[in-house]
């Protein structure tokens, strides 16, 4: 299929760019690397500048590789095209194309036309008939794997679709889901701070004793068992709580304090554990709130008692003070 080529390269191939015609000697000689280099560069110029030229190039290429595929390339040009041609990557797809193609011709075409002697040009029609009679072919096993990879091939598009549809309706169900949640906790965020604003405002008001139903007394240092003056805790009828307010020295640092109430007689009014220290107008202090209702008329003495680590607990002062109900 491919000595005409040989037959070129016995003769003198004219210079290609003398007058802008060729050989296709010239162009075997060019593809395997075989012209001198400023006849290549001058080949290579002209191909990018003539449409057409190269056009003929690659046509020249193509029954190349085709020669060489089918196994028709003399053994010089064997070696050349292995060592030279096949150098370029792209050229090495080409060929690994063309080989691939030609097997499907061969499967595909009559043995009798297998036997027949073809041109390169005839060759290149003959892979598009036998890929032709290959997609027309009666044959049921082919029929039925072509229905069949079409219908994957459907199977696969219509389930994309479906599950692009699905995502896209999940991501509208999680934007609006998100919108919901966003206004919800705009509106939790408002109700709390609608109601730390009122705690707020209720903690001031109980602090200045606004709200009347709060009798406080502060106890500071000092207020030992034996003074004669002790203050006096005013508990007005409507008042419903007893603060007091015992101020710490500077050298009470515990974690927790304990509080005990008890009469002048000595009797225990109660007991509270767990008191931590607040700030307080006059300092640091710790709070004790009871019901105004656990205090009569008639004087009380309260011990303070830091507790520290472990079951340690120090007595840090004794506090007196009496009640006048109103």
């Amino acid at each position: 299929m491919f000595p005409e080529f040989r037959q070129y390269e016995m003769k003198e191939p004219t210079n290609p760019m003398d007058d802008g015609s060729f050989e296709e000697a010239v162009v075997v000689r060019y593809l395997l690397g075989e012209l001198p280099e400023d006849t290549q560069v001058q080949m290579e110029d002209r191909a990018f500048s003539d449409p057409e030229y190269m056009r003929v190039i690659e046509a020249v290429e193509a029954d190349l590789i085709d020669a060489y595929v089918r196994g028709q390339l003399p053994p010089e040009d064997l070696r050349r095209f292995e060592s030279r041609f096949l150098a370029s990557p792209e050229r090495r797809r080409k060929v690994e194309f063309a080989r691939s193609l030609a097997r499907v011709a061969d499967e595909a075409k009559p043995a009798a036309a297998q036997a027949r002697p073809a041109r390169a040009s005839d060759v290149r029609r003959s892979w598009l008939e036998a890929l032709g009679q290959l997609l027309r072919s009666p044959r049921p096993a082919f029929q039925f794997a072509t229905a069949a990879f079409a219908f994957i091939l459907v199977c696969v598009v219509s389930w994309q679709v479906v599950q692009s549809n699905r995502l896209r309706s999940r991501i509208g169900a999680l934007e609006a889901e998100r919108g919901s949640l966003q206004q919800r906790e705009q509106a939790l965020q408002k109700a709390v701070d609608a109601e730390h604003s009122r705690a707020e405002d209720l903690s001031a008001q109980l602090q200045r004793g606004a709200l009347g139903n709060v009798a406080s007394l502060a106890l500071l240092p000092g207020m030992l068992r034996g003074e004669a003056a002790a203050p006096q805790l005013v508990i007005p009828h409507q008042a419903q709580i007893a603060r007091l307010e015992i101020q710490l020295e500077p050298r009470d640092r515990y974690p927790q304090f304990r509080v005990e109430l008890h009469t002048e007689r000595g009797e225990e009014i109660l007991t509270r554990n767990n008191l931590r220290e607040q700030r307080l107008n006059n300092g640091r202090g710790v709070v004790l709130e009871i019901p105004s209702s656990a205090l009569t008329d008639g004087n009380y003495e309260l011990a303070l008692k830091g507790a520290a680590s472990g079951k340690q607990v120090d007595d840090l002062g004794y506090y007196r003070f009496s009640v006048n109900r109103k």
